[in-house]
């Protein structure tokens, strides 16, 4: 890019960067002045950060209730601790999130530069992060997604400049990004085979073998990163795992969807009925586990759930791209609800989409939620409509770049789509989603402006 264009792109990006501050300042703010209740920014799964972050800090130890942190891994609670330093835990964090946020913004502008070298499609991906409504409104919860999106963002950056310069310690800091992610949330355990699946497949292509050592480096540099966590767990607790949330999962929300619909039991109940999370409830009903310790109970939990899924691999198939789905087009309007104290019903969503249907549960939303709220509905539904389908054009248009970067792209949204599948699929795991969409987006949305353009000149000189 010619250094004579580069006023030209920073004045676009700075009123981008400025919009997706004032959107984010916006939410916390409206909050604070309507409500003035802090605990709105807080989710149940706050508090599992919260008490292993505040041990650290007055023990040295990532332990909860007196017990090694199995459940969480610390990269959250690492985050979280300025705020409890200054004793300002929400304001502190959602400032820093805000401006995370903000520089995912930006480093989705870098990408989509780096792979278009068009300084408008740049713009337009950009734009689209700046008004997502999800990212708008996660920055101001205390919970692990913006930190995990701004260090996915900041890794795919970082992979595309070893694209161009093919430096291995390009590479290198690329896997310490990805793996520093996994560490805030363990969903990307899987990304690095993913990557050296790509990078392989790009040094076969190049026909180079210092490519080929590259890619094996990179795999070995993460696993040796995160196997640190599970060698962690395995001499605390008996735990070889990075994080024991990913037996609990299968056992009390995958194996639990697949037996409600099997005996015909709602969903919660059917988690109630597993032990989930009634400890005493699931020793009753595993009364050899009693002596056993966690690691052996959570492996064993892990096990469980696999032979439930395994027994109906077609109820469970149909669960989980249920939940991609839902994942996908879930607005996420009802959390907007919940932070101004309009959440219009006493139950859990999630049950009621699980036990009734998506389409069912959206109508009973609609008759029941406030009338502005049902114009905020609009707008983000409108804005899944504008950012998928803009997506879908670029991807589908002959004029797409397709290279080693794009591909890589393209694997790593489709990985955390896979993964955000299952019973507990909603719009809170599209966040790491979203950036990647907005990058295709913002080609697909150039594309449509170039032909309303065409358009308009054609009108005016017939």
């Amino acid at each position: 890019m010619d250094r004579r264009n580069k006023p030209e792109i920073l004045i676009p990006l700075v009123y981008i960067l400025c919009l997706a501050f004032i959107l984010r300042v916006a939410v916390p703010l409206v909050i604070i002045l309507t409500t003035g209740d802090y605990s709105l920014f807080y989710s149940p799964d706050t508090f599992t950060y919260l008490k292993p972050a505040e041990e650290l800090l007055l023990h040295g130890r990532f332990y909860n209730k007196g017990l090694p942190e199995l459940f969480r891994t610390p990269g959250y609670p690492l985050f979280l601790i300025p705020g409890i330093l200054l004793g300002e835990v929400e304001t502190v964090t959602i400032a820093l999130q805000i401006i995370l946020s903000c520089l995912t913004t930006y480093l989705i502008f870098r990408v989509a530069l780096t792979l278009f070298d068009n300084a408008r499609i740049a713009a337009w991906s950009a734009f689209m992060y700046a008004i997502e409504p999800v990212s708008i409104l996660y920055a101001s919860k205390l919970l692990s997604e913006t930190l995990c999106t701004f260090l996915t963002v900041l890794f795919v950056h970082c992979l595309l400049k070893y694209f161009r310069t093919e430096l291995l310690k390009t590479l290198f800091f690329a896997s310490i990004l990805l793996s520093a992610s996994v560490y805030v949330r363990p969903a990307g355990y899987f990304l690095p085979i993913v990557i050296v699946v790509v990078l392989l497949a790009w040094s076969l292509k190049k026909r180079k073998s210092v490519l080929f050592a590259h890619a094996l480096g990179f795999f070995l540099c993460s696993f040796l990163i995160i196997g640190l966590w599970q060698l962690r767990n395995q001499k605390e607790a008996g735990y070889w795992g990075l994080s024991s949330v990913s037996d609990y999962t299968l056992y009390c929300y995958n194996a639990a969807s697949v037996r409600a619909i099997q005996e015909g039991v709602p969903y919660y109940e059917m988690q109630r009925n597993m032990g989930c999370p009634d400890r005493k409830v699931y020793l009753q009903n595993h009364p050899e586990q009693t002596s056993w310790d966690r690691g052996k109970i959570y492996h064993s939990m892990g096990r469980e759930g696999m032979k439930i899924i395994s027994r109906e691999p077609v109820t469970y198939f149909l669960i989980h791209a249920k939940g991609m789905l839902r994942t996908l087009i879930d607005p996420g309007v009802t959390e907007y609800l919940i932070l101004l104290k309009h959440y219009p019903w006493s139950g859990g969503l999630l049950g009621q989409i699980l036990d009734q249907g998506l389409f069912v549960t959206f109508m009973s939303f609609v008759r029941t939620a406030p009338i502005f709220f049902l114009g905020l509905l609009t707008f983000m539904g409108l804005y899944l409509v504008i950012s998928f389908g803009s997506a879908v054009v670029a991807l589908f248009h002959k004029g797409f770049p397709y290279s080693i970067s794009t591909v890589a792209i393209l694997c790593t949204l489709v990985y955390y789509l896979l993964v955000s599948g299952g019973p507990l699929g909603y719009h809170r795991f599209r966040l790491p989603i979203m950036p990647l969409v907005c990058v295709l987006s913002g080609f697909g949305l150039n594309l449509l402006q170039g032909r309303y353009r065409r358009q308009e000149i054609g009108n005016l000189q017939s």
